[in-house]
């Protein structure tokens, strides 16, 4: 090897040194990019350790250096627990339209469906790339963990569920629809889901033994979304007949039947238990209260689909996506949102999920992209001055007339 190979390759091995921008990967020169990570465990052990007199955890001032004693989540008021800062996009390699969405119970992980069937595991502290499994072979449409996080549910196109360990290995397939499945959701333990279909049926499955125990018949065209109460034997169910249906898991017919909206229904999502958020191609936000099973609110100034909704896991925050990338953030008896997202999707938001903790929320939209958002830092909430126009004072502006 001559001197000049030497040198070169000496500079290539302190080039990082000289210009931090850039680093030597053995083959060529690459840019060093910087990646963001926001790991929520740090400030839950400092307030664990470190707790905060009453008086200093809710300063009434916004101030930049008081990011270590930003409220926890579950003490925030919705208008603190909004997640409208962008921090993040996830695009796959194959870009396909994201479907589903849906966070580990631990929240390290977040897995997307896509239209390609495949299922991406992202980083849930850094949002990046961990591991990618093709899953189905058409598109996945909806997927739910079992209360425990012992497995994982999928289903696609052409009727398909599969059981998925937490280690992304497949357990069990069924045949269970004759058309696209387009929602699962789990009781309130381990033992029963149900499925809601494009063929007009909603089927109550045992997931133990992987038999269907019923089949709910009622509704006229496609079912869209069915949902299962987190704490009682209820189901909730709408499609493209305008319908919204109760059900009872253990009978084959329907508890009731409401005619609230005027177009499909795209989004269903129970609400502090006693409450039910239904959305949809009518431009509205219907809210019912079961317990005297009548309509107790609408929010009407959502001026677009309502494609999906999410609940916050702690506060009365609750949050909908539309048709035109953007998401909405809404508070419990509160006609006008909170406020909504700073940099929105190119396309239909199909599907938002909260992080267990509150502090993040994920989008998955059909622009084929994920998007992460926080809660804005204390400086972002820094109190600005409008500008006071000045007034020239002249003299005669003074002089009294006659005088």
């Amino acid at each position: 090897m001559d001197e000049d190979n030497q040198v070169n390759i000496k500079e290539l091995l302190s080039a990082r040194f000289q210009n931090p921008k850039f680093v030597y990967d053995g083959k060529r020169m690459q840019p060093i990019y910087e990646r963001q990570c926001y790991d929520y465990s740090s400030a839950i052990i400092y307030q664990a350790h470190c707790p905060l007199l009453p008086q200093y955890k809710f300063p009434n001032f916004a101030l930049g250096s008081q990011i270590l004693n930003m409220p926890s989540p579950d003490e925030c008021t919705p208008f603190q627990a909004m997640t409208n800062k962008f921090v993040h996009l996830s695009i796959n390699k194959i870009r396909s339209p994201v479907n589903c969405i849906i966070w580990n119970s631990d929240g390290r992980r977040l897995l997307s469906g896509s239209c390609s069937g495949e299922i991406t595991m992202w980083n849930g502290f850094s949002f990046n790339f961990d591991t990618i499994v093709q899953a189905h072979e058409s598109p996945i449409r909806a997927m739910a963990w079992s209360p425990t996080s012992t497995f994982l549910i999928t289903s696609d196109n052409l009727g398909f569920i599969k059981y998925w360990n937490p280690s992304m290995s497949n357990i069990q397939i069924i045949e269970a629809h004759n058309e696209s499945i387009k929602d699962l959701c789990f009781s309130y333990n381990d033992t029963r889901f149900c499925s809601a279909s494009d063929d007009s049926t909603i089927k109550v499955w045992d997931s133990i033994n992987s038999r269907c125990e019923r089949v709910l018949l009622g509704h006229n065209w496609d079912v869209r979304k069915a949902q299962w109460h987190p704490t009682k034997a209820l189901i909730a169910s709408g499609g493209k007949d305008n319908l919204l249906k109760l059900w009872d898991p253990r009978e084959q017919e329907c508890l009731t039947t409401f005619h609230y909206h005027k177009n499909t229904i795209l989004s269903l999502k129970f609400y502090k238990e006693n409450y039910l958020l239904s959305g949809g191609k009518d431009q509205v936000i219907k809210m019912l209260d079961l317990r005297n099973m009548k309509e107790c609110f609408t929010y009407k100034n959502h001026n677009k689909d309502v494609t999906s909704i999410a609940t916050h896991p702690s506060t009365s925050l609750f949050v909908t996506g539309n048709n035109e990338g953007v998401i909405n953030f809404w508070d419990m008896f509160n006609d006008s949102p909170l406020g909504q997202s700073d940099n929105k999707h190119e396309n239909t938001i199909w599907t938002l999920d909260f992080h267990p903790s509150g502090h993040a929320l994920a989008s998955g939209s059909a622009d084929c992209t994920i998007k992460f958002w926080i809660r804005p830092r204390p400086k972002d909430f820094e109190l600005r001055e409008e500008p006071v126009e000045e007034i020239d004072a002249q003299p005669e502006a003074f002089v009294i007339p006659g005088l």
